[in-house]
């Protein structure tokens, strides 16, 4: 809700866009006003007619703009909206300004208007106000702070008492924007920091008032609370507003109302006094300056012990210089700190050396000291506002940070990984979890670096430091997978080829192995034929060849075995140029046939054995592994003398395996011949598996038989 002072005067806080609101507001009221007939609790039963019931309504209902008509006492004006009190409580009336004017506090008042949400608690707007006689004045609410702040209290006429922390004299009016115009001190008043514990109000009071009487005072103020609250009607904050020429009545005088008497010693503060001490009034202490951020904050030492000064001052301060300090303790991170302070200058001395931290219990004795100690430097983030830094120290992690008003161009060299010496303001717990009650050893250190110069590179980092490592790491595996792309693109394009290849094989065996079988057919039909024929006729002639002379039948008979002999080379020619049992069966079905012709009659018993998923195979893969099958059968029934031949035939993925095996004599493998006198049974199997790109396994011990593995991919 748009809050004025309820005075004679306007101190506005808020921005033109928020007097515009005002005067809309206004505007819009006075315009339903013109064309709404007053109205009687007899006429209207949801006539408003006290304070309670309006300050009662939700948001949406004051929004409603619900008729009130109030009685009650005046409590006092500003531009555009006055304080009420009736005998149910206050409530806070937008208006017009003539029609406030000429009212005085304490004058009965009638009220007629409407309903209005507010910003942040329901209020209302006026749009007649008469005099009706006078009232007395409703005593204050005496109240704390701490209740203030609560939030419930919203244009309470109230009396509070506190400690003045601060002051300043401030303009009634604050023009939003950098140009501001010259005060008048006509126009001004005074603006406190009133404080009770550990709550705080702004109090503002028309006087102008001596800050030598007031800062440090404990004093009673009488004025109407009103709430600074956000966008989301939540309270910030209370203020308290006295009436016009009010002023606040002193209870106790300040302690200290300059830097004159005697200072009492820093580790003094905040320590157990059997008297009580003057809890919340201002202390004087004196110290070595050891760093300043001005306007900010101030750092000293006093005999062995520092603290934090949080000064407005801009007054420039070196290190080395001695200074008079008036503030109030407050419990800082781990120590005491020193909050609206003021500061003087008294003399300068030697710069304060930084301590030597060699273990960390002996942190808890240096909260706010000028410290160092030696560290490796971990991690380094840059920020706009400052270089946050990570150091490994005493056994810890200890963070540190160099604030954007230093020098960043001279941070070339600090680099992670090396060693360092870093000197700062401590600051100690940070973030740390308290514990309930008892001595509290804290374990967290920060620090607070005044300049780059204030860490010295004692051993610089390692070439090889992480982050060139990770590159490194990176780019060897940016080149390793590169060359696994390589290595596949590769192997994808010779397996491309050995496909075109395997089929142009496939393809010219298939033309061959039709060719073949197109002259085997010629030879069956036409000279196994004619040779089978004259075999035919010779045996016919050596039959009737009794009267013939002994030299012709010998010639008969040799010409006859010649015959046989030929149809049976015809025969095996024709065999081995076409595999018809191929067309018939599958590799398993064809070694199963051929077995069994090859040792028919002969006393071998035979075993075919099939696994794996039975399919047909590319022709030039079964024909070959069916011949080396076959050799394979022939070479064991013509020398090993075998009683049992095992074929077993063993399909697997893109693979296939074929095994003949037999318990015959069997034979010195390191003893086979070669070159010329080699078999040519094993040869020729050799040869075939080769064809196929497969692996050729003969296993033999004498007396104990012979293996025969061959292997070829699908």
């Amino acid at each position: 809700m748009v809050r004025f002072h309820p005075t004679a005067y306007t101190p506005l806080t808020h921005s033109s866009p928020y007097r515009l609101v005002v005067i809309l507001l206004v505007a819009h009221s006075l315009l339903a006003g013109y064309f709404s007939p007053s109205l009687s609790a007899e006429e209207d039963p949801n006539l408003i007619t006290t304070a309670a019931q309006a300050r009662a309504l939700t948001p949406e209902e004051a929004a409603e703009e619900r008729p009130i008509l109030l009685r009650g006492c005046f409590m006092g004006s500003g531009a555009f909206s006055f304080s009420f009190q009736d005998e149910t409580g206050p409530l806070f009336i937008f208006t017009e300004p003539h029609l406030s004017e000429g009212f005085e506090i304490g004058d009965l008042v009638e009220v007629v208007g409407v309903t209005n949400p507010g910003d942040y608690a329901p209020c209302a707007y006026a749009r007649s106000i008469k005099k009706i006689g006078t009232v007395e004045v409703p005593k204050p609410i005496k109240t704390t702070i701490a209740e203030l702040s609560y939030g419930q209290m919203d244009a309470y006429w109230v009396q509070v008492e506190g400690i003045v922390r601060n002051m300043e004299i401030v303009p009634d009016i604050l023009v939003p924007g950098p140009d501001q115009p010259e005060p008048d001190p006509e126009n001004m008043h005074t603006k406190l920091k009133l404080a009770d514990g550990n709550s705080t109000s702004v109090v503002e009071v028309t006087s102008i008032l001596d800050p030598a009487l007031y800062i440090d005072a404990k004093i009673r103020v009488t004025g109407h609370c009103f709430y600074l609250h956000n966008g989301n009607r939540q309270f910030v904050r209370p203020n308290i507003h006295t009436l016009h020429d009010e002023v606040p009545e002193i209870i106790e005088p300040p302690l200290h109302r300059d830097f004159e008497g005697e200072t009492r010693p820093v580790s003094s503060l905040s320590t157990f006094d059997h008297t009580g001490g003057n809890p919340g009034r201002r202390v004087h202490v004196r110290g070595v300056v050891t760093h300043q951020r001005e306007g900010i904050a101030v750092w000293i030492r006093d005999r062995g012990q520092s603290l934090q000064i949080q000064a407005p001052q801009t007054e420039s301060l070196s290190p080395g210089d001695v200074i008079d300090v008036l503030g109030f303790p407050e419990p800082g991170t781990y120590s005491p700190v020193l909050e609206d302070a003021e500061f003087k200058k008294t003399s300068q001395t030697t710069p304060p050396e930084p301590v030597p931290l060699q273990d960390l219990r002996m942190i808890i004795r240096h909260d706010s000291d000028l410290v160092q100690l030696e560290a490796e430097l971990t991690e380094i983030q840059r920020y706009a506002e400052s270089v946050e830094l990570t150091l490994e120290a005493l056994g810890t992690t200890v963070r540190a940070s160099l604030l954007s008003s230093s020098d960043f161009d001279s941070l070339a060299d600090w680099r992670p990984g090396s060693i360092v010496r870093a000197s700062g303001i401590a600051t100690v717990g940070e973030g740390e979890t308290k514990p309930l009650n008892g001595i509290w050893f804290s374990e967290s250190l920060h620090l607070l670096l005044r300049s780059p110069e204030d860490l010295a590179i004692i051993t610089p980092a390692p070439w090889w430091n992480a982050q060139r490592i990770s590159y490194a790491l990176g780019a060897v595996l940016v080149l390793a997978l590169i060359m696994i792309a390589g290595i596949v693109w590769f192997s994808k394009r010779r397996f491309r080829e050995q496909q075109l290849q395997r089929a142009m094989a496939e393809s010219e065996f298939s033309a061959i192995l039709s060719e073949r079988n197109r002259v085997a057919r010629e030879i069956h039909d036409t000279l196994a034929q004619n040779i089978g024929a004259i075999s035919v006729h010779l045996e016919l002639v050596r039959t009737d060849s009794k009267n013939l002379s002994e030299p012709t039948q010998n010639h008969i008979q040799t010409a006859h075995k010649l015959a046989r002999t030929a149809l049976a080379d015809a025969r095996e020619s024709i065999w081995n140029m076409r595999s018809q049992v191929l067309e018939k069966y599958d590799l398993g079905g064809a070694l199963k046939r051929i077995a069994t012709q090859l040792t028919e009659n002969t006393g071998i018993d035979t075993l075919v054995e099939i696994k794996g998923d039975r399919r047909r195979l590319p022709p030039i893969v079964e024909n070959n592994l069916l011949r080396i099958g076959q050799e394979a059968v022939t070479n064991a029934c013509k020398h090993a003398e075998p009683t049992r031949i095992s074929v077993r035939l063993v399909y697997s993925e893109r693979k296939v395996e074929l095994s003949i095996s037999d318990n015959g004599k069997g034979f010195r493998t390191d003893a086979v011949p070669s070159g010329a006198k080699r078999s040519f049974g094993l040869v020729g199997i050799q040869e075939r598996i080769e064809l196929l790109g497969g692996e050729i396994e003969i296993k033999s011990e004498v007396g104990k038989g012979t293996e025969i593995k061959a292997t070829a991919q699908d």
